[in-house]
């Protein structure tokens, strides 16, 4: 490992060519930088260097002066004469001077050695910090100007840390390189220690014990500062700059003094260029000072800024946070949230450290919270007021609407309807409409009712628009007339635009329930429609995202939503956005015909069954998970949600908005359990909607009666199509498509189960997002000169030919080569040739890969 790396050092390697230069004439250079930025290590370097050739050296001064003194010449007087025993003297032979810390010398000491340098006749390296206000060490910077150059160290920049390290023989990661840069601000000395920690540690452990190195570091640096010094640095711990008017009165020193410590704060290697302390440098610099001391210098400064009105936002914040307990520093604070945006929660703790009365600023600071996804700190907060004696209406209220848009967006929309109970109609005041919201949510439509009642004496203000939209809209959605449902959704996609810039926290956005109730009504479209209005307008949520993978699987998309289920974030979503994302995930599954894949879904998703409760945004989802419970044998764990909902769209009567799609699901359960008995209450729900004009239920019911006749083996060919071509129109294609392939395989006759197989890929080609065509490639020669086989990439349906996806879509159900052979109306033995000729065309090796081969080629989605 070296012991120094030199070629991050500006001028370095400029600085050793002069020196190794042949014209022997005295080269002058001050180096100037702050503490630990590799002075030192430069000034070791060119010793080595001069000592190599013969150059003799001397490290102060003092002794260069006591030479002179004892050939018996004067020092000043060989400054200014050119000739003399030192001028007669070999320039090879005369002592080169090294002085480091050269702000450390006293006012004779510097004097001589500008009067050395002025000479002209040594070579002269000087290090020293830089302090710009010291008269002194200006008149050093000067005359070395005057003679040589003057270096100026800087910290590593990021780009410098890869070389560095690799100088030194060592190697991090990326991301520790860029920790350790963030911790030390590139000076050397910290980076150092922090390589060499992060070498010494096993891999996974580099950013702990690179913080570990960096704060040792800073307090060896810290233990030898003086006190005064110390006091300065926590000044510099706020960030807000050093000045020396302000840091006289927080210290109580005269303004020359403080400027001076400025000077030496700023030259020490733990603040940085915006006279910020080193993060890793706060906790060591307390515990060497004391709380009591450190706090002490903080409220003075405190003083300083409030009196002169130059406090700050941040500077409060950080002031609170260590300790500083003021009145006016809480009042600043509160006052500061109101504008901090997702920052308001941090504001609104630090006015509470800084001694704010807890009870009138927690429910603005549970608002706070609740905006940024902290449900547990909002409850926490606005649930007390609950119980307070003093509370008046107003605070009561905005208490039950916080608590409840928690346990709403926690899918526990029953304990939120009951905060609205016991609130009331007389204490609702203007958020009636958010109670009413929720009471519709959890089948509540009187209570609902009751809480709107009250709306005619608040005026329809625009803040309270955006709540009076979603409320009307769900109870458009739920009320039984004429385009009920064309109306909600229009108001809701209304409402949607203004999801974005809401200051209040509400129980639900109102672009969720347009697009559960667009797809829920078979208009995956509008659905679509309403997500990218929502984006378009500003909301950035995780939920988009969950709704976007709802709105593809349903519209036929299913790799479009994949895709955005692998980069969804369980942790980060709300417990009802999780449940939707499961219900998707699943669903997925499902349609794949990937049984391990929808085995690991279902597990993934199970917990969850004991955390929610039904309510109208949880249809969708529990359905999905209905049928993948029947699936895997496994319906006890979601037969409790099951009968919830149930009872649910039975308190509101069967909406058929909300009631369709989950009655459509139950026909497809009693199918899966073969049970015509559990079938008859969801056809005859679809059939009552059907009758009273709702054009959806129709074509459910059609479908409904349909599937039941195909199953009982009466297929005919047009009631299939109608029925195939009604759920396709209505969003619903892989449900089409699967009719269509159970219609041929229950059809009486070959070319009837080839029509309708053909209708099912027809159905689900057109579905999926057209994708470019990748240009053919030939095919690889092998040695031998066979061609290697085709990937699952490269091996598109078309390879097949009609009767081999025939077969392929048979094999991929699992029935045997004497079963697709009775089915397909030709021999098993002519089955085996097809799947022969199957695995040459795509290359598969085994049964196994060829069944994952024709499963990624898109075959078998159909039959699951």
């Amino acid at each position: 490992m070296a012991d120094t790396a030199l070629d991050t050092l500006p001028c370095a390697r400029e600085i050793f060519r002069e020196l190794d230069s042949t014209d022997q004439q005295p080269l002058v250079y001050l180096i100037r930088g702050r503490s630990q930025t590799g002075k030192s290590t430069l000034l070791t370097e060119i010793r080595a260097r001069l000592r190599a050739d013969g150059v003799p050296l001397r490290d102060d001064a003092a002794t260069l002066q006591h030479t002179h003194a004892r050939n018996g010449s004067s020092a000043m007087a060989q400054t200014h004469s050119g000739t003399g025993a030192g001028a007669a003297t070999d320039a090879a032979t005369r002592p080169a001077l090294i002085i480091d810390n050269a702000h450390t010398l006293g006012r004779f000491d510097l004097e001589y050695l500008c009067a050395v340098i002025e000479s002209g006749r040594y070579t002269v390296v000087v290090a020293a910090q830089p302090r710009p206000h010291d008269p002194r060490l200006r008149m050093l910077a000067d005359t070395v100007a005057r003679r040589g150059r003057v270096v100026d160290l800087r910290p590593l920049g990021g780009a410098d840390m890869a070389p560095f390290a690799r100088e030194l023989g060592m190697m991090v990661p990326r991301q520790v390189a860029k920790h350790i840069h963030l911790q030390t601000a590139g000076i050397r000395g910290g980076v150092v220690a922090a390589l060499t920690a992060a070498c010494s540690a096993r891999l996974d452990a580099g950013i702990g014990v690179v913080d570990t190195a960096v704060t040792a570091w800073a307090r060896a640096l810290l233990d030898n500062l003086e006190p005064d010094l110390l006091e300065t640095l926590v000044v510099a711990t706020t960030g807000t700059g050093l000045d020396s008017s302000e840091l006289a009165e927080v210290l109580g020193v005269e303004p020359a003094a403080a400027q001076d410590l400025i000077d030496r704060a700023r030259a020490c290697a733990l603040v940085t260029d915006a006279d910020l302390l080193l993060e890793p440098a706060v906790s060591p610099l307390r515990t060497l000072l004391g709380d009591r001391r450190f706090v002490a210098v903080q409220r003075r400064l405190l003083d300083a800024r409030l009196d002169a009105g130059l406090l700050r936002d941040h500077t409060a914040l950080q002031l609170a946070e260590s300790g500083v307990r003021d009145p006016r520093l809480a009042e600043f604070l509160i006052a500061a949230a109101e504008k901090a945006g997702r920052e308001a929660v941090r504001y609104y703790a630090a006015a509470a450290a800084g001694g704010a009365d807890l009870d009138s600023i927690a429910l603005r600071w549970a608002e706070a919270a609740a905006r940024t996804g902290d449900g547990a700190t909002a409850i926490r907060l606005a649930e007390p007021m609950l119980a307070r004696p003093g509370s008046t209406g107003a605070e009561l209220a905005t208490a039950v609407r916080i608590c409840a848009a928690v346990l709403t967006r926690r899918g526990m929309v029953g304990r939120a309807a009951q905060l609205y109970s016991w609130l009331g109609a007389h204490r609702v005041g203007r958020d009636w409409a958010v109670g009413a919201t929720v009471l519709y949510l959890a089948g509540d439509v009187a209570g609902a009712a009751e809480l709107s009642a009250s709306s005619t004496q608040w005026p329809p203000t625009e803040a309270d628009a955006h709540a009076r939209l979603i409320a009307t809209g769900l109870a458009d959605s739920i009320a039984e007339r004429a385009n009920g449902t064309a109306a909600a959704v229009s108001a809701l996609v209304q409402a949607a635009h203004a999801d974005a810039g809401l200051d209040r926290f509400l129980p639900c956005t109102a672009v969720s329930i347009a697009t559960l109730l667009s797809l829920g009504t078979g208009a995956p479209r509008r659905a679509g429609d309403a997500l990218r209005r929502a984006a378009a307008s500003g909301l950035r949520c995780h939920q988009l995202d969950v709704l976007s993978a709802w709105t593809a699987m349903l519209g036929g998309d299913e790799g479009a939503a994949a895709a955005i289920v692998a980069a969804l974030d369980h942790d980060s979503l709300d417990v009802r956005d999780r449940l939707l994302a499961h219900g998707v995930a699943v669903g997925l599954a499902r349609r794949s015909g990937d049984h391990t894949a929808l085995t690991r879904a279902w597990q993934a998703a199970a917990p969850l069954f004991d955390d929610v409760q039904a309510d109208l945004l949880s249809v969708l989802p529990i359905g999905e998970l209905w049928l993948a419970g029947i699936r895997l044998r496994d319906e006890r764990r979601i037969a409790p949600l099951v009968d919830a909902t149930l009872a649910l769209l039975r308190r509101l009567d069967e909406p058929p908005a909300w009631s369709n799609a989950f009655h459509w699901y139950g026909v497809q359960a009693a199918i899966a359990h073969e049970s015509p008995e559990e079938l008859l209450p969801h056809a005859h729900a679809l059939k009552a909607a059907a009758e009273a004009g709702d054009r959806h239920a129709a074509v459910l019911a059609d479908a409904g009666r349909t599937w039941v006749l195909v199953l009982r083996g009466q297929v005919a060919t047009a009631p299939v199509h109608a029925a195939v071509a009604a759920l396709t129109e209505i969003g619903m294609t892989w449900d089409g498509a699967r009719l269509a392939s159970e219609a041929a395989l229950a059809a009486p006759d070959s070319a009837t189960a080839t029509a309708l197989l053909k209708l099912a890929r027809t159905v689900r080609a057109d579905a999926r997002p057209q994708e470019p065509q990748a240009r053919p490639h030939a095919p690889a020669a092998r040695e031998g000169g066979q061609a290697t086989p085709a990937t699952p990439a490269q091996a598109p349906a078309a390879i097949l030919s009609e009767r081999e996806r025939e077969v392929a879509e048979l094999v991929l159900l699992g029935l045997t080569y004497r079963e697709i052979g009775a089915r397909l109306y030709i021999s098993a033995k002519t089955v085996e040739h097809h799947i022969a000729r199957i695995r040459r065309r795509i290359g598969a090796g085994s049964r196994s890969e060829l069944l994952s081969m024709l499963r990624a080629m898109g075959h078998g989605s159909l039959l699951v």
